[in-house]
């Protein structure tokens, strides 16, 4: 008995004293295995994964005798008699892999193109970038070669893949070859599963500078969207992605960043590029300041002001959709209890242009009304310039819109709708609006309130004769027909119906700007 003993505590004095450092949160266990491995399995073995955990270190290899085959070798502890723990090396042990890339060569790498001795350093950066809240270690690692399955199965680079735990949170932190963290995947932790990046607008700032590091500082971005869980970028990089899964449409690269860090997703397809129109125009992460995404929240929201309302989407883009050049505007999208969103527009420094309320509350206005298209009329100058060049003035029942030369765009014919107060650029546009000559603003001086309700006026009496008609539209510019007044003519349009309908039969009339009858033909 007394020399079982003896023999007991000599095993345990040779196997470390039942020490508790483990294989891969000790560096000279870590190493020890390490060097112990490379020992087995040749100094310049070809390996399909090296795994650890606490207990030990193993690797699977190419048997050099036959490459076809992979053997596995461990390091670490095994239980002597069911009890005594003992540092061991056993091996080798056939392996027969499940692989997502088929060819086992290209799975495979030198031992020599991985920093071991960058694991300590590795595994304390690992643990810090988690950031779990509670005490946290590396728990299981792996270094390995990525696999892809699209657009066909295939191997990329090796990649230390090292597995953080606290009992109560979990993450896996991503390193090259070298040591140095390329990625995470924080889904398991708790800041993940209850981020809020539009209440934490600071993080807005974290993501420029991930996409400043990695992509830099050209104008290449068409678009960012800050939502709750990511922030997106838009760019016009071409992006071969698509066509890679055997789609021939262009496309554009498209960036996500949330805690995991800044990531490249499928492409976008370039719309522009299949319509033959031109592109969205661009600008650098460096044209704003990232600082100011939580001042700009507070304020559209007090501009707002709209009760029990949050915030859904922020957005910084180049804007057209008013006359000038395009300039970089931020949009803060606000959802109401109801689901409406009303829009908040800032410039580029934050500063509050306007509030764009939801269809349901805004003005309902009818622009053939006299004073409503006076009104409009009347802004003109000032909108777009006294040196504006008008094709034409339109008002219906659906819309009222304005087609001017365009100077931003080469002087090409561009067709607005106004709006409450000012103009927004169209999404559709009438070929018909922007034909014949222009006239200019000074031109529109006569057509007040009065002026044009005495010509709607007329129109009713010339042409309704005993029918009831209604007022289809109003239309200022060349006419299509009746030439002789050039770009100075207003044409009344009338029905026989309520709405607008094939049944329908119209009549309409010309005046000049003076109000004097040109032409008309009734019903």
């Amino acid at each position: 008995m007394r020399a079982l003993c003896a023999l007991i505590g000599a095993i345990l004095l040779a196997s470390g004293g039942g020490a508790e450092a483990g294989f891969i949160d000790d560096s000279s266990n870590f190493s020890l295995a390490i060097s112990v491995l490379r020992g087995a399995v040749g100094a310049h073995a070809r390996v399909l994964k090296i795994e650890g955990d606490a207990n030990g270190i193993e690797i699977e290899a190419q048997d050099p005798k036959n490459p076809g085959h992979i053997d596995r070798w461990r390091y670490g502890i095994v239980n002597y008699l069911g009890m005594i723990p003992l540092r061991h090396l056993t091996g080798p042990e056939p392996v027969d892999p499940t692989l997502i890339n088929p060819d086992i060569a290209a799975n495979l790498f030198d031992l020599d193109t991985v920093q071991f001795p960058a694991a300590p350093k590795l595994m304390e950066a690992a643990i810090a970038r988690a950031r779990l809240q509670d005490e946290a270690k590396v728990t299981h690692m792996e270094i390995e070669r990525q696999t892809f399955i699209l657009p066909e199965p295939s191997s990329g680079d090796v990649r230390w893949t090292l597995h953080i735990d606290s009992g109560r949170e979990r993450a896996d932190i991503t390193a090259n070859a070298d040591g140095i963290i390329i990625g995470a995947d924080l889904s398991g932790t708790q800041r993940a599963k209850t981020l809020n990046i539009l209440k934490e607008p600071e993080l807005a700032a974290d993501a420029a500078m991930a996409f400043r590091d990695a992509i830099g500082t050209q104008s290449v971005l068409t678009r960012v969207g800050i939502a709750p869980k990511t922030v997106a970028f838009g760019t016009n990089i071409r992006d071969q992605s698509l066509a890679r899964l055997g789609g021939d449409l262009p496309s554009t690269a498209t960036f996500t960043w949330d805690l995991n860090g800044l990531q490249q997703q499928l492409g976008t397809i370039d719309v522009s590029a299949q319509m033959g129109t031109p592109a969205p125009a661009s600008f650098s992460i460096n044209d704003v300041d990232w600082t100011i995404v939580g001042k700009l929240a507070s304020d559209a929201m007090a501009k707002a002001a709209i009760p029990r309302s949050s915030i859904k989407n922020i957005a910084l883009a180049v804007s057209t959709d008013q006359p000038g050049q395009p300039v970089l505007n931020w949009t803060v999208e606000i959802v109401e209890p109801s689901g409406e969103v009303t829009t908040v527009v800032a410039d580029k420094t934050g500063a509050i242009v306007r509030v764009d309320l939801p269809e349901s509350r805004r003005p309902k206005i009818d622009w053939r009304d006299p004073s409503a298209l006076a009104g409009a009329i009347a802004r003109v100058g000032a909108i777009f310039g006294q040196n504006a060049k008008i094709a034409s003035i339109v008002a219906d029942e659906r819309r009222g819109r304005i087609t001017i030369n365009d100077p931003a765009h080469g002087g090409q014919a561009a067709t607005f709708d106004f709006t409450g107060n000012g103009v927004s650029r169209a999404g559709i546009s009438f070929s018909l609006d922007s034909m014949g000559p222009r006239f200019s603003v000074t031109d529109l001086a006569a057509l007040d309130a009065q002026k044009l309700a005495a010509l709607q006026a007329d129109a009713f009496k010339r042409l309704s004769g005993a029918k009831q008609a209604y007022l289809e539209s109003v239309t200022i510019g060349a006419h299509p027909f009746v030439r002789q007044a050039g770009a100075h003519a207003i044409e009344v349009r009338l029905r026989d119906a309520p709405e607008d309908s094939v049944k329908a039969e119209y009549a309409w009339i010309v005046y000049d700007f003076g109000g004097h009858v040109l032409d008309f033909v009734t019903f």
